[in-house]
């Protein structure tokens, strides 16, 4: 490559910090309020039975609406995992203090797949073969952090 043709590449950390407000929807706002009740809500598809964390209106297999709501969980089954050593703060890459789990949890009673944090690794412990457990706060507070995070079941 030529003197001519080099290109020079600068690359640049933007810290982003924007707060958003917005209407959640029936479906999330009972979820966030069923949490608050210390309950994970769902809702059961009537065409296919699947049953769906969190909530949505529409079937995504076969489109039909979800009205019948369900308890869930709060314990359930660890589908896959990552282990986490880095948080994101403000769009800058930070390392983590402690490592971290975000797993893909099928809650006891549900189909679907919910994403949730925890503790970091345990040895011995692998995919499939143990359960998480959700920890509602105490108070509960109507907010998506009363499913703070999963810790291992048992």
């Amino acid at each position: 490559m030529s003197a001519q043709q080099e290109r020079i590449v600068a690359n640049a950390v933007v810290p982003l910090d924007f707060t958003y407000n917005y209407r959640v929807g029936q479906y999330v706002e009972r979820y966030i309020k069923g949490l608050g009740q210390k309950k994970i809500m769902g809702v059961k598809c009537p065409g296919d039975s699947s049953v769906i964390v969190p909530p949505r209106k529409y079937c995504g297999r076969c489109n039909e609406i979800m009205n019948e709501w369900v308890e869930v969980g709060p314990e359930g089954t660890v589908e896959n995992f990552t282990v986490g050593h880095v948080n994101l703060n403000k769009g800058a890459v930070e390392k983590a203090d402690t490592e971290y789990v975000v797993a893909l949890i099928k809650l006891d009673g549900a189909t679907s797949l919910l994403a949730g944090q925890g503790p970091g690794r345990q040895p011995g412990r692998r995919r499939g073969r143990h359960a998480g457990q959700g920890s509602l706060q105490n108070p509960a507070e109507d907010s998506l952090e009363d499913l703070s995070h999963f810790e291992p079941a048992g």
